[in-house]
This record gives structure tokens, C-alpha cells and sequence, in this order.
């Protein structure tokens, strides 16, 4: 999982026009806080004291018709929170950006150096980012279930905050 998207993740959860009803309660089938067990022949592929990422099969798919590759679903505390993948081309991006948007309505749109198009936000409980670069024509779609993305990010700073042997005074 790209650790620089999880840290730009929460400067971009701001109040969100989008209702939270129409924003999805999973990915693919598999609702959020689902057990590792309800994913098919689940492969894990990174581990992290507050998560665990699987794969199925090659990591390839497809959204909204769209071609997408290194597909994976995130795991805290066996509860499923996260699921990112990627895509190339520009015409895959104009794809899962229509289809989000007659899913999801009007997208904030995040100023970084990549196109960023998000829906959600703490109040909804979901958030949904989909970027693009138009220098290397590679972008990511990725789907986060807050409520435990911030049980995974306290975790993690509580971890962070603890003394370890030969860290100094």
C-alpha cells in the first residue's frame, strides 16, 4: 500500500456535498468491516502492525469496465477498511471518473500535483479518491471505511509514541 497516499489522506476529508447513502458500503461485493475469510482465496501481500493487504488471483480487474491492476482489499484487526488498485491511460481515468460521478454526484477536487477527484468524508464514513497523473498516465482508485482507517492511524501513533531501547534520553 502506498504509505504517501495514507498520509495525504486525511487533509482531504473535509464535509462533503455527497450523500451517504449513495456512497458504496464496500468494494466489490465485500462490505466494510467483512472478515479476511469473506474474501476468495485471500493472498497476503504486505503486513503492518495495523493492517494487512490481500490480493486474489493476478490483481487484475475491472471497474466500471475499466481495467485496473494490483487490486488489493486492507485488513485491520480482520475487519475489511481499504481497497486500492491502479489503472493507465487517461481514457481509464475520464471511465471511473464518469461512473463515480453518476454513482456519487460532483467531486471535491484536491490541488496536489496529480488530479485528484474525491467523494466522502468523515461524516459519510466513506471516503473515495481517484487520481491522476497526465505526466506518467498512471493513477490509483482507492476506497476507505473511516471508521477504521482512524482506529488504524491512533494505533499507529499511540505504536509511535511508545520508548524503544537506544532511542536516546
Amino acid at each position: 500500500m502506498k504509505k504517501y497516499l495514507l498520509a495525504l489522506l486525511f487533509p482531504f476529508l473535509l464535509p462533503a456535498a455527497v450523500l451517504a447513502d449513495s456512497l458504496p458500503d464496500g468494494f466489490q461485493g465485500l462490505p466494510w468491516g467483512a472478515a479476511v475469510t469473506a474474501l476468495p482465496n485471500a493472498k497476503k501481500i504486505a503486513e503492518t502492525s495495523q493492517y494487512q493487504c490481500y490480493r486474489t488471483g493476478d490483481g487484475n480487474g475491472s471497474v466500471a469496465e475499466t481495467a485496473v491492476s494490483n487490486m488489493r482489499w486492507c485488513f485491520s484487526g480482520d475487519r475489511f477498511y481499504f481497497a486500492q488498485m491502479e489503472f493507465n491511460g487517461q481514457q481509464a481515468q475520464q471511465a471511473l471518473l464518469a461512473d463515480a460521478k453518476a454513482k456519487w454526484g460532483e467531486p471535491k477536487l484536491a490541488q496536489r500535483f496529480t488530479e485528484a477527484f474525491v467523494w466522502g468524508g468523515p461524516e459519510d464514513g466513506v471516503y473515495v479518491e481517484l487520481e491522476y497523473s497526465k505526466i506518467d498516465s498512471h493513477g490509483t482508485l482507492a476506497f476507505v471505511y473511516l471508521p477504521i482507517y482512524s482506529e488504524t492511524q491512533a494505533a499507529a501513533k499511540r505504536e509511535r509514541g511508545k520508548p524503544r531501547m537506544g532511542s536516546g534520553f
